[in-house]
């Protein structure tokens, strides 16, 4: 059943209580007010005159004026998709444990918060919410990280500007991080670990992420992920490189190469060394990342990067968009300043590393 006609029937079921018992109502909320003298004609007509979700919002304000308009705007909001998201918008202010949902065109209600996050979804195949959805389809997942929800991002930002850094401030921050995991990438071992905080009214994630094996391996399982949308890392050649570059076909340009592998177990003095990066920006996002390399004489290697984010106060903000790809696909990239380490600091990171034994 559409949700709206949901709402349609909740307040219809409202409105048959109020006239079964009309001992028990309450005195009029207009009783002093110029609107309870006005003829239901001329009610009529000022919410004829306002937009639907308007119309709707004016018909719920007090039960007088719902007893005497009734249910049409209602009615009417079930086949308007973008009145009706108007119309949540409207209400959401009433509701501070829940969120507007622009995908679902819904309220979801943050004791809910899982549902909307991949580790939340059921094992058998069903269909999910659709903001889960477009999370995947702006690879939300893929350039923040695989537990990430817009979704949870809205709830946690609308609870903390509310209530500040209390418990469940705390429990969607947890959600939004996900767990410390490993996998198997070939005959590497990943792991990652990722942290959320907000500071300044935006929100900030921290990603570590490092891979653990043996140097001969890494042109059969190639390394490749993107720090964002405007970065990726890749090995290439042989002997294998891992090379940083733009992704971006207009601004192609390699930022920073080095060997993974040494020639042969032998010739160890020609091994590449430890290497740490300097904290390093992208040009078109606010995203801070550093990379530390090692190898050692048993030809083991161990890369690991840090990327740090600053994703703003919300998904629908400029700071939220620049972390993705432009949805036109056309547009250019807009550069932007900021001063370097001012989001690696939010976590307090100096020379962090990641253990991934």
């Amino acid at each position: 059943m559409d949700y709206t006609r949901r709402l349609l029937i909740l307040f219809q079921q409202g409105t048959k209580r109020f006239s079964r018992h009309p001992i028990a109502q309450k005195s009029n909320a207009l009783e002093n007010s110029i609107l309870a003298r006005l003829p239901i004609e001329l009610l009529q007509q000022v919410a004829n005159c306002l937009p639907i979700a308007s119309a709707v919002s004016f018909s719920l304000s007090c039960r007088h004026i719902h007893l005497l308009i009734g249910t049409q705007y209602l009615e009417n909001l079930a086949a308007a998709g973008h009145e009706t998201l108007m119309f949540l918008k409207l209400i959401e202010h009433d509701f501070p444990n829940q969120i507007v949902c622009n995908s679902c065109k819904k309220l979801h209600r943050m004791q809910d918060a899982k549902k909307y996050t991949e580790d939340g979804q059921p094992v058998l195949p069903v269909v999910g919410p659709d903001c889960l959805h477009e999370d995947r389809k702006a690879m939300v997942t893929s350039y923040i990280h695989e537990n990430f929800s817009t979704t949870v991002f809205k709830m946690a930002m609308k609870h903390y500007r509310q209530f500040g850094y209390d418990s469940q401030s705390r429990q969607l921050l947890n959600l939004l991080s996900g767990k410390v995991y490993s996998d198997a990438w070939g005959t590497f071992v990943r792991k990652q670990k990722v942290q959320c905080q907000i500071k300044n009214g935006s929100l900030f994630t921290c990603k570590r992420i490092a891979f653990h094996g043996k140097c001969k391996y890494v042109e059969r399982d190639s390394i490749l992920f993107w720090i964002c949308p405007h970065l990726e890392y890749k090995s290439i050649g042989r002997p294998a490189s891992l090379c940083l570059t733009t992704s971006d076909p207009f601004f192609l340009e390699e930022k920073w190469t080095n060997l993974l592998r040494c020639e042969g177990s032998t010739n160890i003095q020609n091994a590449p060394r430890d290497l740490c990066s300097e904290l390093q920006q992208c040009r078109y996002c606010r995203t801070e990342y550093k990379t530390e390399f090692e190898h050692d004489d048993g030809c083991t290697i161990k890369f690991t990067i840090i990327i740090w984010k600053d994703l703003g106060p919300g998904p629908e903000t400029k700071e939220w968009k620049a972390h993705f790809p432009p949805q036109d696909r056309v547009s250019f990239p807009q550069p932007v300043q900021f001063h370097r380490g001012e989001i690696a600091s939010v976590f307090q990171v100096r020379g962090a590393k990641l253990d991934p034994k």
